[in-house]
């Protein structure tokens, strides 16, 4: 009795498409905004406003902040103001204190002003991140920057930094970078991270050499 002889097919397989590089970002951390009551005695409402000054920079050089934000009862009076803006100029003759006011005499009495002092470095590092994901790292690394300069003790500013400079070829400036962020947050989710990221640059290195 013949037999058959049975030819197996070997399937080919299609090449893999080469994986994309994953840049992994760090989970948010968002900073709430330094706030302080500031009471307004309608009797010496120039006395007040000057004052009202004076604690805005006391509190402003204790830390990163960028505006100001004025609130009666919950709701914001003005647009966030410019630091700068605030602490340049005499309270009696910038036109916030008109608003301010405005409000302690349609009360006639004491009002109570909440004042919040604000850091816009999360705006910046989200513009970042947002310039990274899309392959611009020139702007992402402007944004990254910029939020330095607005809060320079941010370990997740610094860790984004190390990661766009790492991506830039800028291995001394990512080493840096990361080596920052870990100082900051030496137990933290940016520690692990960038931790992690150290160890890759150190590999990548040492292959380059």
């Amino acid at each position: 009795m013949a037999t058959k002889k049975v030819r197996t097919v070997k399937k080919v397989s299609k090449p893999k498409k080469p994986s994309k590089p994953v840049v992994v970002l760090e989970p948010e951390r968002a900073r709430a905004p330094l706030a302080l009551p500031f009471e307004i005695d309608p009797q010496k409402i120039e006395a007040s406003l000057n004052k009202l000054k004076d604690q805005v920079v006391t509190l402003a050089k204790k830390g990163r902040y960028t505006k100001v934000r004025f609130k009666f009862r919950g709701k914001q009076l003005l647009p966030d103001i410019p630091l700068a803006a605030v602490v340049a100029v005499e309270g009696a003759t910038f036109y916030w204190a008109g608003v301010l006011r405005a409000v302690v005499f349609t009360l006639a009495g004491r009002a109570v002003i909440d004042v919040e002092l604000v850091n816009d470095s999360e705006k910046k590092l989200a513009a970042g991140k947002e310039a990274l994901l899309s392959g611009d790292l020139d702007e992402a690394l402007q944004h990254f920057t910029d939020a330095k300069d607005m809060d320079v003790e941010n370990p997740a500013v610094h860790l984004n930094l190390g990661i766009a400079l790492k991506l830039k070829g800028d291995h001394p400036g990512a080493r840096a970078a990361l080596e920052q962020a870990l100082k900051l947050d030496p137990r933290g989710p940016f520690a692990h991270e960038a931790e992690r990221l150290l160890k890759t640059l150190t590999t990548a290195i040492v292959v380059a050499s």
